[in-house]
C-alpha cells in the first residue's frame, strides 16, 4: 500500500538522485583551472618571435642561450636578442605586452640601462616561461624602404573628407587639377600639394584646349599659375591628350618662361588594384623590392590611400621611412 511516509521517502530519493547528478554534471563539464589559466612555454615563444618579426628584427639576431644553472624550475635556457639602436626598447617591450594581453601571464622588465637594455621576463602560474636579454647593438642593422606619397584628390563634385588624412601622422603630397573647388580646398590641407595637368581639366578658365588661340591659352597658364602658385610643382601626365596636342610644346614653353618646369606623371608609378586586398599586396611588393635603393614617390588616390594606412603602419614599425617627395 502506498502510503504517505512512502511517498516522502521517494521524494527525498529523488532529490538526492538530481543533487549527485548536478554535481557530477558540474565536475565534468566544467574547465580545469589549468585549462582556463595556462599558456605553454612553447605558446609564448611563438608570440615573442612574431612581435619580434614584426619590428623587423631578423632571426640572426636572436640566440637561445642554454645554462647549465636553471633560471627557474621549468626554465634552463634564455634568449639574448641584439636589437637595432633605431627601435626602442619600451616600444617593443610595449608589443609584447599588448601581444599576450588576453594570455593569463605576467610580465616584468628590468631595465639595465634607461630606456635601453632590458631583461623581459614572461611568467605564467608564478612560473618563469621566457626570459629574453634584449640588447642594443650597432651591428644589428635593418633593411628598410623609402618612399612617399603622391595622393590624388578626385574634382568630381562629391566633398573630400579632408580631417581623415589631416590625422595622418606622416608625410605626403596632395595631387589636384586645376578648378575652383580645389582653390578652396587646398586652403585646408595640412600637407603640401602638386597640381596635375591633364584631360580632367574642365573648366574655362584652366582648359589648355588645342584649338585655343595663344594668347587664349597663355591667358589660362596665368590664371593656373595665379590660383595655385608658382612655387608650385607642375605635373604633365604624358598619357593625355594634352601632351599629345599640336599646342603642347607652345603650354611647355609658356611655364619654362615662368620657371615652372612641368614633371612627367610617369615618373611617379601609381598603385592600382582591382580590390583593396590586391592594392595592399601590390603596394607591400613595391616597398620590398626597395629595400636598399633609392625612395620612390607612389601615385594613389584618395580612398585607396586611406584603406592602405594600417598596411603603411606595419610597414614602418619593420623599419622603412617615409620622405618627402623629390621631384
Amino acid at each position: 500500500m502506498f502510503t504517505k511516509q512512502r511517498f516522502i521517502y521517494a521524494l527525498i530519493a529523488i532529490s538526492s538522485l538530481l543533487i549527485i547528478l548536478n554535481i557530477l554534471a558540474e565536475i565534468f563539464n566544467k574547465p580545469t583551472e589549468n585549462e582556463l589559466s595556462s599558456i605553454s612555454k612553447t605558446q609564448i615563444e611563438n608570440v615573442v618571435a612574431i612581435t619580434l618579426n614584426q619590428f623587423g628584427i631578423s632571426n640572426n639576431w636572436i640566440k637561445k642561450i642554454s645554462v647549465k644553472r636553471k633560471l627557474s624550475d621549468s626554465l634552463n635556457y634564455f634568449f639574448e636578442v641584439s636589437v637595432p639602436k633605431d627601435i626602442s626598447i619600451a616600444n617593443l617591450v610595449k608589443e609584447i605586452n599588448k601581444s599576450l594581453i588576453i594570455s593569463p601571464v605576467k610580465i616584468e622588465t628590468q631595465e639595465k640601462v634607461n630606456y635601453g637594455n632590458t631583461i623581459l621576463k614572461i611568467f605564467s602560474n608564478d612560473i618563469l616561461m621566457l626570459q629574453a636579454n634584449l640588447t642594443q647593438s650597432e651591428e644589428a642593422i635593418r633593411e628598410f624602404s623609402q618612399y612617399s606619397f603622391l595622393v590624388k584628390i578626385y574634382d568630381n563634385g562629391e566633398e573630400i573628407p579632408l580631417e581623415s588624412l589631416n590625422r595622418v601622422f606622416f608625410d605626403f603630397t596632395y595631387l589636384i587639377i586645376p578648378s575652383k573647388i580645389n582653390i578652396e580646398l587646398k586652403n585646408k590641407f595640412e600637407k603640401p600639394y602638386a597640381v596635375l595637368l591633364n584631360d580632367e581639366i574642365t573648366e574655362t578658365d584652366y582648359l589648355l584646349e588645342e584649338d585655343f588661340a595663344k594668347q587664349k591659352l597663355v591667358n589660362n597658364i596665368r590664371s593656373i599659375i595665379i590660383d595655385f602658385g608658382s612655387e608650385t610643382k607642375y605635373l604633365i601626365d604624358e598619357k593625355s591628350e594634352l601632351f599629345a596636342s599640336k599646342t603642347f610644346n607652345f603650354i611647355r614653353d609658356e611655364f619654362d618662361k615662368r620657371k615652372i618646369q612641368l614633371i612627367p606623371l610617369q615618373n611617379f608609378p601609381e598603385i592600382i588594384g582591382n580590390s583593396e586586398s590586391e592594392f595592399v599586396s601590390l603596394f607591400k611588393f613595391y616597398t620590398t623590392s626597395l629595400k636598399g635603393k633609392e625612395a620612390k614617390a607612389f601615385v594613389v588616390d584618395f580612398n585607396n590611400f586611406l584603406n592602405l594606412q594600417p598596411a603603411i603602419e606595419l610597414q614602418l614599425k619593420m623599419g622603412d621611412k617615409i620622405v618627402g617627395v623629390q621631384f
